[in-house]
């Protein structure tokens, strides 16, 4: 009987080494780095260079000189400040396993999960490694969450700046974004054409209230916090204030290369995907889509790790 136990266990074990590699995450990993962090930084400081020396060559050639860049003194200089600011190491991801460990219940596939850490700013693409039950980084970007400060500029008719909520969601439904952009010719609340708008639910959460007998109240200590309703969302956002900072209006503020890996990956669209086909009949599916066995639907928000 021992016997048979034994080889069992060795032949699970084996089967859990067999299906753990059936996805390559450090390809997912390089992936993510490039489209999300690198190229904005090549198409803002390069661009010219770059299609002068890819110009008709194709996808190759700017994938090498991508990484012949990466050396410059910009890029350099990026990857040390973003490193000063956050560093996604094994000490952090075991930490932030321990807030996912009751949401197992839900993951009953190997699958891509994000996470937000407020206190950081930043979002955190993850992927659920359901033969080990471990967490893997895939990689990090920095985000612009709410800021109820940003209430005292709030008048009559605004919308409200509320605290992004807390707790693990799972997406309910989205739209892509028609470009919109404000009277100074540069603000795109939703970005680019197209880019996703992931939609989580009507959330709770809390502001301060600023009015008194429909007047602005003047003295800040006078606020009062209240609770309300907040439509939220994680969005792509084009503005002058930067990103790593709370600026919002309560949803999630994302770049757009964030957002289109997000979208390609099909990193909260297990919900649309039906044996590798969309079945959505009127969203425009993603461009370029793949990984679909890794599909995911959920996000986790926490306060501070």
């Amino acid at each position: 009987m021992f016997g048979l136990q034994k080889i069992l266990f060795i032949f699970l074990f084996i089967s859990a080494i067999i299906n753990a590699s059936s996805f390559n995450t450090k390809q997912i990993q390089e992936d993510f780095y490039n489209k999300v962090f690198l190229e904005p930084l090549y198409n803002k400081y390069y661009v010219k260079s770059l299609e002068k020396a890819c110009k008709d060559k194709g996808e190759k050639c700017y994938g090498l000189r991508l990484f012949n860049f990466k050396q410059k003194k910009y890029v350099k200089n990026a990857i040390k400040k973003r490193n000063a600011r956050f560093i996604l190491d094994d000490k952090y991801i075991t930490q932030l396993q321990l807030h996912i460990r009751k949401e197992i219940y839900r993951l009953t596939s190997s699958q891509f999960i994000t996470a937000v850490d407020l206190s950081k700013q930043v979002f955190l693409l993850l992927l659920w490694n359901n033969d080990t039950k471990t967490l893997e980084p895939i990689g990090f970007d920095f985000i612009s969450s709410g800021n109820m400060e940003r209430e005292k500029e709030v008048k009559k008719g605004d919308d409200h700046y509320l605290k992004t909520p807390t707790g693990f969601f799972p997406i309910v439904s989205g739209w892509r974004s028609k470009g919109k952009i404000y009277d100074d010719n540069y603000t795109m609340p939703y970005g680019k054409k197209d880019r996703f708008v992931f939609f989580f639910g009507v959330q709770k959460s809390i502001r301060y209230n600023t009015f008194k007998n429909g007047k602005k109240i003047k003295n800040k200590k006078d606020y009062k916090l209240i609770t309300d309703k907040l439509n939220f969302a994680i969005h792509t956002h084009i503005s002058k204030k930067p990103f790593g900072i709370p600026a919002s209006h309560g949803c999630i503020r994302m770049s757009n290369a964030l957002n289109k890996f997000l979208d390609n990956n099909l990193v909260f669209f297990k919900h649309l995907y039906k044996n590798g086909s969309w079945i959505h009949p009127y969203k425009k599916p993603p461009k370029n889509p793949k990984n679909y066995k890794l599909a995911g639907e959920y996000m986790l928000i926490i306060d501070k790790l």
